[in-house]
């Protein structure tokens, strides 16, 4: 089952939206960093222009995991968000690695300064538009379930908290604490660190076709359950492709039942299942002979 027009179109209207804002914040964060003397907006900046390029790839990879399925691919194209989502995670560490580096080496060199107030409102300003944006794509992100907009969703929650650990490291350097504003920037280091192996374990999972969430396979158990002429559950499996779920199920039914009965079953089930189950893709049913004992 394909996607709706607006479901594609939510999509790709919050993908686009997240590109336009984490451009902006790389612009808006150098430039306060820079007039503030804050080494930690300024390493900021260098992070969303990381994001940056990460969300443009996330971009491509949403618009090519949407196209239909063809004779060659006729599963989709669904797995290209695993793709585009492991290459967001190793962004993200790749560049916090980096951060990190740089903020241990000018912490031991002793390069500190006393950032202006004027970080003070950066940081605030940066932390709620990137707040606003996790709750605007997490629930974009959940409705559809598209992991690509999910991690992106992470990714701006966990700049909100960066924003909030270099306010707190701003004020603290005021306060005469002037090795702060650098600490503030290690705390970030971690943040993403963090927000990075969880989105490439999330990726690897699904490239590995880790199996369906058990929450998805109840659903389709007690959807099994409504056709009296399934006798027994024999093998339940489910995976997901992109943003969909693939399925197969074996089940047992009475002998006896004819050809065209078994097809006619094979066609209600699955229905139901699209009824009943968010986001299923593909169903595969088989049956096997099964004697009550």
């Amino acid at each position: 089952m394909s996607q709706k027009p607006e479901c594609v179109e939510c999509v790709l209207k919050a993908a686009k939206m997240d590109l336009i804002v984490v451009a902006g914040q790389a612009l808006f964060t150098g430039a306060v960093g820079f007039l503030a003397g804050s080494v930690a907006l300024h390493a900021f900046a260098l992070q969303f222009l990381g994001d940056l390029l990460a969300k443009s790839v996330n971009f491509w990879g949403i618009r090519a995991s949407i196209r239909p399925a063809t004779k060659d691919f006729p599963y989709g194209y669904g797995k290209i968000q695993f793709l585009t989502a492991l290459f967001v995670g190793l962004a993200l560490l790749a560049g916090s690695v980096s951060f990190m580096s740089y903020n241990v080496i000018h912490l031991h060199e002793g390069m500190v300064s006393v950032p202006s107030g004027l970080a003070i409102v950066g940081a605030m300003l940066t932390g709620v538009v990137c707040e606003l944006m996790y709750r605007y794509m997490s629930c974009v992100g959940r409705e559809n379930n598209n992991l690509v907009i999910t991690a992106a969703a992470w990714d701006n929650r966990n700049d909100a908290l960066s924003a909030l650990l270099i306010l707190l490291g701003v004020v603290a350097t005021q306060l005469g604490a002037l090795w702060a504003d650098h600490l503030a920037a290690l705390g970030v280091s971690i943040l993403v660190i963090r927000a990075g192996l969880v989105i490439v374990t999330d990726a690897v999972k699904g490239l590995l076709d880790v199996r369906a969430p058990e929450h998805v396979l109840k659903e389709v158990e007690k959807v099994v359950d409504t056709l009296p002429e399934i006798k027994r559950k024999m093998d339940f499996r489910g995976r997901r492709l992109g943003d969909t779920w693939e399925l197969d199920l074996r089940l047992g039914v009475d002998e006896g039942l004819s050809v065209t009965r078994l097809h006619r079953l094979e066609i209600e089930l699955i229905h139901r299942i699209y009824q009943k189950v968010p986001h299923t893709g593909h169903v595969h049913v088989s049956f096997v002979p099964f004697l009550e004992e």
